[in-house]
């Protein structure tokens, strides 16, 4: 498979078809560089081509592809977008994403033609179309007879322009708008985080781009801080295909973080919830009880203060003779948490615990079913009062409320008998 031509022979080739007459060509309209621009459609070789390796959907990828393979630089994917294995590498990567967002690219083309060119930057880079064109790769190395059509693809080629530019085409056509294949919120996150620190793109600067305010902004990076503190906590560093189902749980664990004010109750919870997080399928989707987990963080400190063995000693350390016995107690419970050995225990105390916070409230519930039925009707009878007038239609109210007068003697006498036993 061919992973693009080299560069002097792309740019030779585009720049010849740029000036070939051209008007019978089809033509593609493009909002680019704040404006609405025609561009001429033209066909070249599928082999002419190369991945945009700064391609927001594959930031995740790469990311864990590099966590996967310490021995390469971490600017593997910057150094140079012209080499050949790099560029196998990122075909790779997008090929593990051609299942993902709404449609299988795969299996569209494997029915449908192409219908909509490429976008490549005058140097021949893949703006917008990465996963298109691996798709199309692959169908051809399959069966090169069947897919021959595919051996030539409709591109449209930009004039030169700034990054920045590429950047807000990559939004608008992606992230904001498209519909074909969505980004996964990791996918998004770790390409706003690389815009952010590596492009130095300030959060106003992303927010205007993304179409998107300054908190949303802010929420997204803080809430893939906390991937990473999970993952790294896990010895699973930059794995974001273990977590990429696991959004709400993390939105959950950042709202229940910012409710608890001690420190170290804090710490114990946000141990407890990495634990929820790293169950087991079959224990179920754990990380649901995340919210109920805070609310009776408590409890769950105390049942585990009884059931783990806290045998840490905290000696040797004069900041420690600071602290009160409670603090002391939490502290060695911290380190307990933390262990390997105890997360099974950790798990069914949190469940046990939960269940029965669940019970209880079910049974308050039960035992006040009778009271919050007539609360309801009460309302119901003051706002027929209020809305009763002139043009109300009167017919069949009067039997309904002989009906609710009976109710009503019925359950005084019910609750006299019941008072008295």
């Amino acid at each position: 498979m061919e992973y693009g031509w080299s560069l002097p022979k792309r740019i030779s080739h585009l720049n010849e078809l740029r000036q070939t007459d051209d008007k019978d060509n089809p033509q593609f309209q493009l909002f680019f560089q704040n404006r609405r621009q025609i561009f001429t459609i033209y066909t070249v070789p599928i082999g002419l081509p190369k991945y945009r390796l700064a391609n927001g959907r594959t930031q995740a990828s790469q990311e864990s592809y590099l966590s996967k393979n310490p021995d390469l630089p971490q600017d593997y994917f910057e150094r140079d977008e012209e080499n050949g294995s790099v560029q196998e590498v990122q075909h790779t990567l997008l090929k593990g994403l051609l299942g993902s967002g709404g449609k299988n690219i795969i299996k569209f083309f494997k029915n449908n033609r192409q219908n909509e060119p490429l976008i490549l930057t005058h140097t021949g880079f893949v703006v917008n179309g990465n996963r298109r064109l691996c798709a199309l790769r692959e169908l051809l190395e399959e069966d090169e007879v069947k897919y021959s059509y595919f051996s030539h693809i409709d591109v449209i080629i930009l004039p030169p322009c700034e990054e920045k530019d590429i950047d807000e085409l990559e939004a608008q056509l992606q992230v904001i708008t498209d519909i074909k294949a969505d980004y996964n919120w990791i996918s998004e996150a770790c390409m706003l985080r690389n815009r952010h620190i590596k492009h130095r793109y300030s959060l106003e600067s992303l927010a205007q781009i993304y179409d998107k305010t300054v908190p949303q902004i802010e929420d997204i990076l803080d809430t893939l801080h906390h991937v990473d503190m999970y993952l790294d906590s896990q010895n699973k560093s930059k794995r974001y295909e273990e977590v990429v189902k696991q959004e709400y749980a993390f939105k959950q664990l950042k709202k229940a973080r910012k409710k608890i004010k001690n420190d170290a109750k804090r710490t114990i919870f946000t141990t407890i919830a990495y634990t929820m997080l790293s169950a087991p399928p079959e224990t179920g989707r754990l990380w649901d009880s995340i919210p109920e987990a805070e609310e009776n963080l408590d409890k769950i400190i105390t049942n585990l203060q009884d059931e783990l063995e806290i045998d840490v000693e905290l000696k040797g350390d004069d900041s420690y003779s600071l602290l009160d016995d409670e603090e002391d107690e939490l502290e060695s419970l911290i380190v307990s948490v933390s262990e390997s050995k105890n997360k099974e225990r950790i798990l069914e105390v949190v469940d046990d615990v939960i269940r029965e916070q669940r019970e209880t409230e079910r049974e308050s519930r039960n035992k006040k079913y009778v009271l919050i039925q007539v609360n309801k009707a009460n309302t119901f009878l003051k706002n027929a009062i209020t809305g009763l007038n002139r043009d109300t239609e009167s017919s069949g109210i009067d039997q309904q409320l002989d009906e609710i007068l009976i109710s009503v003697s019925k359950l005084r006498e019910l609750l006299r008998k019941n008072v008295t036993h």
